[in-house]
């Protein structure tokens, strides 16, 4: 039954690929007679420009489009950048047509009749999957951020996480640059949505397969937004100021003056509403779903000025990016955690409250030099300074069968601070023999920190109800914490072409490592009123350098159907580990010899479908801290003790990947699979006392494992100006956890299924509909634990609906979300609803928009979820934004100028 089920899953993405049975033939040239890659070569109805198939030409500008019997008109056209299209017309196909050589022209039309067809939303270059940004409905004056939202497979966490098709986004790009940095927060926030042509997604490169061309091998994927050439050249302004009951306020602002090549953007924002360097939205989508996923109340200011241009010939600058943010969070949280113990159950109560002020500056640039047409050198320096104060109380008290065994109370005071700097410079080289080239890297990282601490706490244990004074833990004590790390990697490769596409690679990574800890702790002295008794056991020092020389071999196999690359590397380590703890001195000084390889295929299956697949395996040498045999007390309720007999862990992990996107039928769908195991995994082997005190040390456990299936389907019917796009979703994970509690071995099997559904409707300037439905179900039973079974499901519906009156001048916005978890603590409420509503209107041409909204009008919003863990579950609340109203007005001005030459 299994082999017949692997079979069918395996299976199903082929039976669904279209069985068509006749193909246009042919051969895209220049007017130079050069074939041309990636052009594009549609095949249309005649009457209506719908696409009926398409596909691009390869490296040797052939194309061969599938097709099945056709007795109306139809037409062929060919698209490719800088070039004129070319188009013939059928008044049939009922057999295979060999077209021959196209060649396109700059200057003149090469067949009768030239049309104009509709857009494809979706159209596939390469490995590049690229969306039409006009085809994505988002509310006026939104930012880039709502396009990815409304792209189907696209989720965005509350952290900001991005996955798209289940793989991570880690790049967002700018018409392929950096903005500000490469994860894009500030361009996601900033950057409006209307100047945006197309959105295109890809595999992730390294530096190395950038500069020297290579086939990508990254699971991740990068987000690039290509501006529209209309809109690249002139200036972009966006000003809005709102203000609110319960003095909320939100002012922000984004300027950006375009000419070819050179930006210059400048992004201003200062708000108490939670929102992150989010410039001129007039409230519209932040916090549009569940303000629970912002823990706190915060104030937060930026300020950030980015600059990209052409230096010259030689010299490409990516970008210069600079920014500053403060932030105040205040935060406050109820806990309720139950932690399994082998023959009993241990329950703690905590409450805390904080406020966080950190300010912030960010420095980055990268630059492009090309001395020579073979050559390239990629410079680019970053420096980061951040200060933080930190002022908190918490209270906490912790129960076994109802009979209290310790309890605490604490204040504290923190302020830090934090530099880094880190040049990194890249080489690479091209040689006159296709294929062979050199890359060669230099990555240095400078950081220090340092903090000052005070802490005040009292920590009383008892004994049958009774306190037991001898256990008392009262402190009154400076801490004074510094730590100095400083990383040198130095990588060269070497790749040498065996035919016109394998290659073999050699190369040799030398990575240095030095760590500095210090901890000073001084107790309070009633006699001097200083903090001037020092604490030896609290106290304590480090040093650690750790060199490894990485020695590796890859062979590369590029076909036009297919990448298949192995990598096989030995890491050469040298660790020496000097430490002071308590008085006493430890050394530890270990060399290892570790293999680690990893290999992959990319197989393009057909013009729509892709399937990937990836195994590694590493070693993980344990930190040093966890080695060393020292007692660290500095938690009051948790003692830790290191072990020097861990082993090395090993960790092999496999995934797949496939996709489809067949654009004809506006269908699309994906599908991923991994598994990971793990042997000799670093765990924690701990003990609770009578008290309630935890002893904590590591230990090494084999046979963990985890297994995770996603899946995503999309399919969009038009007709009549109106759009509906169904995508449904379903996600299952398994992971096999065996550790240790209270000292005895237990073993979790733990299962977790969200399948879900969301629809978009969109009726042309009248209505917009996005509802969506998730539901979470997560199982875990135990063997040699006091509890056998948890359970709990929760469950998310959500609403965003746009209405549009007096020529989309007057729009009436509203968003609802409801929530509801199966199983949670007494005191913590189950079910919440949540509702935004606003409305809007533009006038002076949509220049000047005034908007009213109202956050929260239920006034229920709350932040209450289920965390379950492998030997504990936690219920916990925490303070967020409650009801308010604010009123915006938005100003732009923007001024675009043509980019066409006048001839």
């Amino acid at each position: 039954m299994k082999k017949m089920l692997w079979l069918l899953l395996f299976s199903l993405p082929f039976l669904m690929l279209n069985a068509q049975k006749l193909s246009l033939d042919g051969k895209v040239m220049d007017f130079g007679k050069k074939p041309l890659e990636n052009a594009t070569v549609y095949l249309l109805k005649q009457k209506d420009s719908s696409i009926i198939n398409y596909t691009s030409t390869s490296k040797e500008g052939k194309f061969s489009l599938k097709t099945d019997e056709l007795k109306e008109p139809s037409l062929l056209k060919v698209d490719a950048e800088k070039f004129i299209s070319y188009s013939r017309i059928f008044d049939k196909i009922n057999q295979s047509v060999d077209i021959g050589t196209i060649e396109l022209d700059k200057n003149k039309v090469t067949d009768i009749e030239e049309v104009k067809i509709t857009v494809s939303p979706i159209k596939i270059k390469k490995d590049t999957i690229e969306f039409n940004a006009a085809a994505i409905k988002v509310r006026p004056d939104s930012s880039i951020e709502e396009l990815l939202k409304n792209i189907s497979g696209v989720e965005i966490d509350s952290d900001g996480k991005i996955t798209a098709n289940g793989k991570q986004v880690d790049q967002i790009m700018i018409n392929g640059k950096p903005f500000f940095d490469k994860d894009g927060k500030i361009a996601l926030k900033n950057i409006p949505a209307d100047i945006i042509k197309n959105i295109q997604f890809t595999t992730t490169k390294t530096k190395e397969e950038e500069l020297t061309g290579k086939p990508p091998k990254s699971e991740n994927t990068t987000i690039n937004f290509t501006i529209d050439d209309k809109k690249n050249k002139g200036f972009l302004s966006r000003l809005t100021a709102g203000y609110g009951s319960d003095k909320r306020y939100d002012g922000s602002g984004f300027l950006s003056y375009f000419k070819d090549k050179r930006k210059i953007s400048l992004v201003l924002s200062s708000n108490n509403i939670n929102a992150r360097g989010d410039a001129g939205s007039g409230g519209g989508s932040r916090n549009s779903q569940t303000g629970s996923s912002g823990q706190g109340i915060r104030k937060s200011s930026t300020t950030g000025l980015n600059y990209t241009d052409q230096l010259s010939r030689e010299a490409d600058l990516d970008a210069i990016g600079l920014t500053r943010t403060e932030t105040d969070l205040q935060t406050a949280s109820k806990i309720s955690k139950t932690t399994f113990l082998p023959d009993y159950r241990l329950k703690t109560n905590s409450e805390s409250q904080a406020e966080n002020n950190t300010e912030q500056y960010n420095f980055n640039a990268s630059v492009k030099i090309k001395p020579d047409t073979l050559s390239t050198i990629y410079f680019s320096p970053a420096f980061f300074r951040s200060a933080t104060t930190n002022i908190g109380t918490s209270k906490s008290a912790t129960f076994r069968d109802e009979m209290l065994l310790n309890e605490s109370t604490s204040s504290v005071r923190s302020d830090s601070e934090s530099h880094s700097f880190t040049p990194n410079i890249q080489y690479s080289r091209k040689f006159s023999k296709k294929g062979r080239s050199f890359y060669s890297s230099l990555n240095t990282s400078i950081t220090e920190n340092k903090n000052t601490g005070l802490t005040n706490s009292q920590t009383f244990f008892y004994e049958n109800g009774v306190e037991a004074p001898e256990k008392r833990d009262l402190r009154n004590q400076l801490a004074q914490n510094k730590s100095q790390n400083n990383n040198y990697s130095f990588n060269a490769k070497y790749t040498e072409p065996v035919s016109d596409s394998l290659d073999i690679n050699f190369g040799v990574n030398y990575n240095s490592a030095n760590t500095f800890n210090e901890r000073v702790v001084n107790d309070f002295d009633p006699a001097t009123g200083q903090y001037s008794n020092y604490n030896l056991p609290l106290s304590n020092s480090s040093d650690q350098k750790n060199n490894q020389l990485s020695p590796q071999v890859t062979i590369e196999l590029n076909k036009q159907k297919y990448n298949f690359w192995a990598s096989a590397n030995v890491d050469f380590t040298d660790l020496k580990y000097s430490s002071l703890f308590n008085g006493q001195r430890y050394e530890l000084q270990r060399s290892f010899i570790l293999p680690d390889y990893n290999a992959g295929l990319q197989y393009k299956i057909s013009q729509n479908s892709r399937l990937n697949i990836y195994n590694s395996a590493s070693f993980t040498i344990p930190a040093a801290e966890r080695l060393i045999p020292y007692i660290d007390e500095s938690n009051p309720l948790v003692t830790f003790q290191g072990n020097p007999d861990l082993k090395n862990a090993w960790n092999n992990r496999t995934s797949l990947y496939f996709s489809n996107f067949n654009v004809p039928k506006n269908i699309n769908y994906y599908v991923n699979l991994s598994f990971t195991y793990n042997s000799n995994d670093t765990t924690s082997f701990s003990y609770y006392d009578d008290s309630g005190k935890q002893f904590v040390t590591y230990t090494n456990i084999s046979g963990n494992k985890s297994a995770n299936v996603g899946s995503g389907f999309s399919k969009t019917f038009k007709w009549n100006g109106q759009k509906l796009t169904v995508s449904p979703k379903a996600g299952l994970s398994y992971r096999y956890n065996r550790g240790f509690v209270n000292g005895r071995m237990y073993t979790g099997n733990s299962y977790i299924f969200n399948p879900g559904i969301s629809l978009i409707y969109d009726k042309k300037d009248k209505i917009n509909i996005k509802p969506s439905y998730t539901i979470n179900y997560s199982f875990s039973n135990y063997k040699n634990y006091s509890v056998g079974s948890i359970r709990n499901t929760y469950q998310n519906f959500s609403l965003e609906l746009t209405n549009y009156f007096l020529n989309t001048n007057l729009i009436l916005e509203n968003d609802f979300e409801y929530n509801t978890s199966s199983n949670i603590a007494p005191g913590f409420k189950r079910d919440f609803y949540f509702l935004n509503s606003a409305i809007g209107y533009s006038f002076y041409k949509k220049q000047l928009t005034a908007k009213v909204k109202v956050y929260d009008v239920l006034n229920q919003n709350q932040s209450v979820r289920r965390n379950i863990n492998a030997t504990y579950v936690e219920d916990r609340e925490d303070l967020i934004l409650r009801r308010y109203i604010m009123f915006y007005l938005t100003l732009k001005l923007n001024k675009f100028t043509s980019t066409s030459k006048k001839k």
